[in-house]
C-alpha cells in the first residue's frame, strides 16, 4: 500500500530547474504572507478593534497609524525590510511575526520538496501545515479555534486518505479498514473520546473542562492519521501540556491550549512513523 510512510523519498533539488526553485519559493513566501493576514485580522477580531475585518477586505494597513501600506512594502520578507522593519509613516515597530512566518513557510516548503518532490504529498503536507499554524497559534494566545478553519482538518482527511492513502498504514490492512473506514473511525474516535472526558468532568464539576474546538480538532487529527494514532497523541499532548504549565505556570493557572498541545502531538506522532523511530519499542 501506497503510502507517506512508505513513500521513496527524493532527498534532493536535482530534478528541479532553478526557474521552478524560485517560482515554488515565491509561492511559500506568499503563503506565509498570507497565513500571517489571516491569522493577524482573526486575532484582531477577537480583541473587539474597532474595524471588522475578514481575509480580504480591507486593505492591509499599520494597525498603528491606520495607513494603508503600499504595494511595494507588501511583498514577503522584501517589503519588511524596505522599510527597516518599521511602518513608514507613524515609525512603530513591525512584529517579528511576518518575516518569521513568512521563512518559516518558505524552510519548510522546500523541506517537504527536497523529501516528496513537488507532488500530492508535498502540497497536502503543505496545506495542513498552514492549518495547524493558524490553529496552533490562536489557541496558544487566545485560546481560540477559529471552525471555520478547524472544520477544514476533516474533508482533508476523508478525501486525502480515501482517493490517495496518504495516512493509511499498515495497521489498517490488520483489522480490514478500508481508507474510508480508517477516516471515518478516527474522526469519531478522536471527537468522542474527548466530548466524554469533558461530560464526565462536567457532571462532576457543573462546568466544561475541555472546549468543543478541541473536540472537532481531536477529530479532524483522528480523520487524518487514524484510531490508532489517538492514544499516542493524547499521551504525547498531556506531557506538552504539563510542559507548558511547568515552564509559564503564570499564563496558564487555569487553563491549558489543549488544541496546542494536540498539533504538537500529532507532529511528533507523524515524525515517529515516518522516519520509523522507536520502531522495536513501540507498536503504532
Amino acid at each position: 500500500m501506497g503510502n507517506i510512510y512508505n513513500f521513496s523519498s527524493l532527498n534532493s533539488f536535482n530534478s528541479f530547474s532553478t526557474i521552478e526553485l524560485f517560482l515554488y519559493s515565491l509561492f511559500l513566501l506568499s503563503l506565509g504572507s498570507f497565513i500571517s493576514v489571516v491569522i493577524f485580522r482573526t486575532s484582531s477580531n477577537l480583541q473587539n478593534n474597532t474595524k471588522e475585518l475578514n481575509i480580504l477586505f480591507p486593505r492591509s494597513f499599520c494597525p498603528e497609524c491606520n495607513h494603508q501600506i503600499k504595494i511595494l512594502h507588501l511583498l514577503p520578507l522584501i517589503g519588511f525590510f524596505l522599510q527597516l522593519g518599521k511602518c513608514k509613516i507613524c515609525k512603530n515597530k513591525i512584529p517579528f511575526f511576518y518575516p518569521i512566518t513568512e521563512i518559516s513557510f518558505l524552510l519548510i516548503g522546500l523541506l517537504l520538496a527536497f523529501v516528496y518532490g513537488l507532488g500530492i504529498f508535498c502540497f497536502f503536507l503543505l496545506f495542513l501545515f498552514s492549518i495547524f499554524y493558524i490553529l496552533f497559534y490562536l489557541d496558544l494566545k487566545y485560546y481560540y479555534l477559529p471552525f471555520s478553519i478547524n472544520i477544514l482538518l476533516i474533508p482533508s482527511g476523508l478525501l486525502g486518505n480515501t482517493f490517495f492513502n496518504i495516512f493509511v498504514d499498515t495497521n489498517s490492512l490488520i483489522f480490514n479498514l478500508y481508507p474510508l473506514q480508517f477516516s471515518l473511525y478516527g474522526l469519531l474516535a478522536g471527537y468522542i473520546s474527548l466530548w466524554s472526558v469533558n461530560f464526565i468532568f462536567k457532571l462532576i464539576s457543573k462546568k466544561d473542562g475541555i472546549g468543543g474546538g478541541d473536540f472537532i480538532l481531536f477529530g479532524g487529527i483522528g480523520s487524518l492519521l487514524g484510531p490508532f494514532s489517538l492514544g499516542v497523541i493524547l499521551f504525547m499532548a498531556s506531557l506538552f501540556g504539563c510542559l507548558m504549565f511547568l515552564i509559564s505556570r503564570k499564563k496558564h493557572t487555569k487553563q491549558v491550549p489543549l488544541g496546542t498541545c494536540l498539533i504538537l502531538g500529532s507532529i511528533c506522532y507523524f515524525l515517529i512513523k515516518n522516519f520509523e523511530l522507536l520502531d522495536s519499542f513501540l507498536v503504532i
